[in-house]
């Protein structure tokens, strides 16, 4: 009886101090959330894993800030959640699929930090391994990036800029000029480039108008050589998303 009285004062102990930490590190709040819903939606409901990180990084982005240092902070850690889930499944399903406390969040975030995703450990040159190797299932769950997983990614790239965490910040606005240029949203006034804009990044800032009507435009007169490179980034950071302009 002991015991058991022991036992339960312990879980709730457990139970108390995991949540002080959960309050204390967003990070760990963020991947405590996915490996509960790992628990759920793929051990318990047999959800690929490719539908239940694509859900959950898509849940993830949905979050308020009091300011603009609170909004760099977060966008910072929910970017590194991202990578995590995009750079190292298998760190993911490895730690998901046994109990994930504190302790194995911050032993986890230590192996990301200083290990490689090695795909596969066959030698393609020893042949005598090549009927028994398997195909690699995580490698294979994560395609290119679809519409919606692109857009998120720039979503978080504006932020940002618009946090001051990235200079220059017309670069970000620019941005989004580029997705209404390329009708991945429809506003055909300043009015409705406002309304997309808000709702595209959740600010309540009003962007300048200009580089949502033409991003190309050189308001500022920008030497010629200064404003090309800035451009150049903009067009380099959709080619690596995968987005067409």
């Amino acid at each position: 009886m002991a015991n058991k009285v022991k036992n339960i004062f312990r879980s709730i102990g457990n139970f108390l101090m995991d949540n002080l930490h959960q309050s204390l590190h967003l990070e760990y709040r963020l991947l405590k959330r996915g490996y509960l819903l790992y628990r759920h939606e793929v051990l318990k409901k047999g959800k690929t894993f490719e539908i239940y990180a694509k859900d959950y990084l898509a849940e993830i982005y949905n979050f308020s800030y009091k300011n603009p240092r609170e909004l760099a902070e977060k966008t910072r850690i929910h970017s590194k959640v991202v990578d995590i889930f995009t750079l190292r499944p298998d760190l993911i399903q490895q730690y998901f699929d046994k109990d994930f406390d504190f302790r194995f969040y911050k032993q986890l975030i230590k192996e990301y930090d200083t290990s490689e995703f090695i795909p596969s450990q066959v030698d393609i040159t020893d042949t005598t391994h090549m009927e028994l190797a398997e195909p690699n299932p995580i490698v294979e769950q994560f395609p290119i990036l679809d519409k919606e997983e692109q857009l998120a990614k720039v979503r978080v790239e504006i932020l940002k800029y618009e946090s001051g965490e990235k200079q220059p910040k017309h670069i970000g606005q620019r941005m989004f000029g580029y997705l209404l240029k390329a009708n991945y949203f429809s506003a055909y006034n300043d009015e409705q480039r406002n309304e997309a804009w808000q709702k595209f990044t959740g600010l309540e800032t009003k962007p300048e108008m200009s580089y949502l009507r033409d991003p190309s435009y050189n308001k500022n007169s920008i030497a010629k050589e200064k404003f090309s490179a800035q451009l150049k980034r903009i067009d380099e950071f959709f080619y690596l998303v995968g987005l067409k302009m």
